[in-house]
């Protein structure tokens, strides 16, 4: 090569000498790159023991995996049984599912038959109410007047109860009796009351006449228009 670069140098008209030296030169700035290479390599190489080990601790628990001993009809087997029991265990959950429903259907119908006979039971206090209301008025008009006549006079009980009826006083409610039982009639004692008002001193006088002399008097009594046409 050198002679090569040489005789370059001699065809150009370069001296030999000065090619010699750059080629020289070239090759000793190669060989100090090399060198700094060469120096920056770590001197001793790593020890990669450690992290093998643990690889080939994994690579033997895989190997000893039960899973990597079974055969294509083995897992297929374990795969059919795994399947099988997840069917036993869903139509379980399906049957446990039903069972809760049905129960909560059982319930549901015995509260609304509870609810039926309580609605029942209601309407039969109501009507049993209504019948005994029915039957003791009945009873009340039928034997309170014989009870009440039955009691002593005194008691005044039928005047009374006369009157709590028509809610008057027991001479208010008397009034009210004879008025309906008779209008013309009371109209005549209503009418003589008030003759008797008007003319009351002569009464009076006549009255106090007749008890000194012991005889019968006569007594001047004057009479309205209207008192004389109601008397007809």
């Amino acid at each position: 090569m050198a002679e090569d670069e040489a005789l370059g140098a001699e065809t150009h008209g370069v001296e030999p000498q000065d090619a010699a030296a750059e080629a020289f030169e070239a090759l000793r700035a190669e060989v100090g790159q090399l060198r700094a290479v060469l120096e920056g390599l770590p001197t001793t190489a790593p020890d990669y023991s450690p992290t093998l080990a643990a690889i080939a601790q994994s690579l033997a628990a895989i190997e000893a995996h039960p899973a990597l001993r079974l055969t294509p009809q083995d897992l297929a087997s374990q795969v059919r049984q795994a399947a099988d029991a997840a069917q036993q265990q869903g139509r379980r959950e399906l049957a446990n599912a039903v069972q809760r429903v049905d129960a909560a259907g059982t319930a549901l119908e015995r509260l609304a038959e509870r609810q039926r006979t309580g609605r029942e039971q209601v309407r039969q206090v109501a009507i049993m109410t209504a019948v005994g209301a029915v039957a003791g008025v009945i009873v009340w008009v039928c034997f309170s007047g014989p009870i009440a006549r039955a009691l002593p006079a005194g008691w005044s009980v039928p005047e009374k109860m006369a009157a709590a009826t028509l809610n008057l006083d027991r001479w208010d409610a008397g009034a009210r009796l004879m008025q309906s039982d008779n209008p013309q009639g009371w109209a005549q004692v209503a009418e003589g009351a008030k003759l008797e008002r008007e003319n009351r001193p002569a009464l009076e006088d006549c009255w106090r006449a007749a008890t000194r002399t012991g005889k019968a008097q006569r007594c001047n009594v004057t009479v309205k228009a209207a008192s004389a046409e109601i008397s007809r």
